[in-house]
């Protein structure tokens, strides 16, 4: 059972909240009831429902991934995700503390040609650390333990790194890169998300 915002409260099916895992799971050759997972929300305790003009969050990533179970592994061990449902090596779905649903699928059938590209700038997702030695201990983290990843370094105004997944994406580690005043953008809207570059064909 997963408990968001705190505190006990309406107890609801994880399809009810994340209505997309759903449609996730209805992929392969099998059905499986997604009422067998559970979250409590409670409701009057997340901002969501607090403040009427709250903009919406992005919530959701689906990522096709060529190894489900490294890529499972990798997200709990270094990134701090907790894994909500396994299916074989088909697709694990994952979550943060603060909502975020993670899908890796190995949908291969479904590829018709895709690929990720080879450079990092291109496509990836990315962890935003609070400080440069928070990037610099999950570098000598996955250094240590074998992967290759490029040293950190001052890079679009933040210090961040690079690595490879497992499943064919990259992942950026990185302090929060600062907004020059002449790039700001003067509208209105203000959303809160996690800082990822990705094509809208891998969104669902």
């Amino acid at each position: 059972m997963v408990t968001t915002c705190g505190l006990s409260g309406e107890t609801v099916t994880l399809e009810r909240i994340n209505p997309f895992l759903a449609m996730a799971g209805h992929d392969e050759d099998r059905s499986r009831p997604w009422s067998v997972v559970f979250v409590q929300i409670a409701i009057g305790s997340c901002p969501s429902h607090q403040r009427k003009d709250t903009v919406m969050k992005l919530n959701h990533i689906n990522l096709y991934s060529h190894d489900t179970e490294a890529d499972r592994t990798m997200f709990e061990q270094y990134f701090g995700l907790r894994t909500l449902v396994v299916r074989g090596i088909k697709m694990a779905v994952l979550q943060d503390n603060d909502g975020l649903v993670l899908i890796v699928n190995h949908f291969d059938n479904k590829l018709e040609g895709f690929d990720y590209p080879r450079q990092f700038d291109i496509l990836h997702i990315g962890f935003i650390q609070k400080s440069r030695e928070d990037v610099d201990a999950i570098y000598e983290r996955l250094s240590a333990d074998g992967w290759e990843v490029q040293a950190p370094r001052n890079a679009h105004g933040a210090w961040s790194f690079y690595f490879k997944a497992k499943g064919g994406y990259f992942i950026e580690v990185t302090t929060l890169t600062p907004v020059r005043p002449e790039e700001a953008y003067q509208g209105t809207l203000s959303v809160s998300y996690t800082h990822l570059t990705l094509p809208t064909i891998l969104l669902v």
